[in-house]
């Protein structure tokens, strides 16, 4: 599969939906990951923390009774983070109350367990230089993630202008190339567009798609950008495997 029919098919359609009656509330991205024999979906947290809704993702068959068939998730796992305000090596610990705990944020990154099998078929899509073929949506190789270079190119996939037009909903697929790696900053990797934003809601929707290099490598998952800038920030893919595996070692995923 060519670079540009990769970085579409990885990237997942995240609906938040109200789970009484399915209406949906707002949209972002994420994708489908294998790890360690198992399989995983991936977003950021502001994609999906919304008190009182579930994420679905948008399986793209053919729709039943003038709605889209998603897949509902289940729960999903969020990490946040916190300032020790005493010195541990000074102090017995007896409760957790002793560790002077002031929270500091929610990390902005989500995943759950995928335990079972379901469809999802990415349609044809024509971007005028690219043409995206229909086929099933893929799996990328969490064990074989990479890290962003300076001599690399890199580029997401998403779904942006989101608007309902009676039962149906609509938005426009938008696909970010060319993208090229400018540092890290604590957990995020700082990319630089080829042209600078001049609008946000160009990007906005696409918050949680995977950031591939042009091999096809998972470096980050797309965070947010400055509009009025080049600047495209991105979680890295280093820092959420290290939050998956201690939810796997602690069992908030099993």
């Amino acid at each position: 599969m060519d670079i540009i029919n990769l970085i579409v098919k990885s990237s997942q359609h995240i609906i938040m939906c109200r789970p009484s009656d399915m209406e949906p509330m707002s949209f972002g991205s994420g994708c489908l990951v294998q790890y360690n024999d198992r399989k995983y979906l991936l977003s950021v947290a502001h994609v999906t923390d919304i008190e009182n809704y579930g994420a679905c993702v948008e399986t793209g068959l053919p729709p039943k009774d003038l709605q889209t068939p998603l897949y509902s998730v289940g729960s999903l796992c969020y990490f946040d983070s916190y300032k020790v305000s005493s010195d541990l090596s000074q102090i017995e610990i007896k409760k957790i109350e002793d560790l002077g705990l002031e929270f500091d944020e929610t990390l902005d990154v989500t995943f759950c367990e995928i335990k079972e099998e379901f469809p999802i078929i990415q349609p044809e899509w024509d971007f005028g230089a690219y043409k995206i073929d229909a086929g099933p949506k893929c799996y990328l190789n969490l064990n074989e993630a990479g890290k962003p270079e300076e001599d690399k190119l890199f580029g997401f996939c998403g779904r942006i202008k989101h608007d309902f037009k009676g039962l149906q909903m609509t938005s426009q697929p938008t696909l970010k190339l060319d993208l090229t790696y400018n540092g890290s900053f604590g957990r995020f990797h700082l990319f630089k567009t080829p042209e600078v934003i001049l609008d946000a809601d160009d990007y906005r929707g696409c918050s949680g798609a995977p950031i591939l290099d042009e091999s096809g490598k998972l470096v980050g998952l797309a965070q947010s950008v400055i509009e009025g800038s080049n600047t495209v920030f991105a979680f890295s893919i280093e820092e959420c495997i290290r939050l998956l595996d201690l939810a796997i070692e602690t069992k908030p995923i099993d």
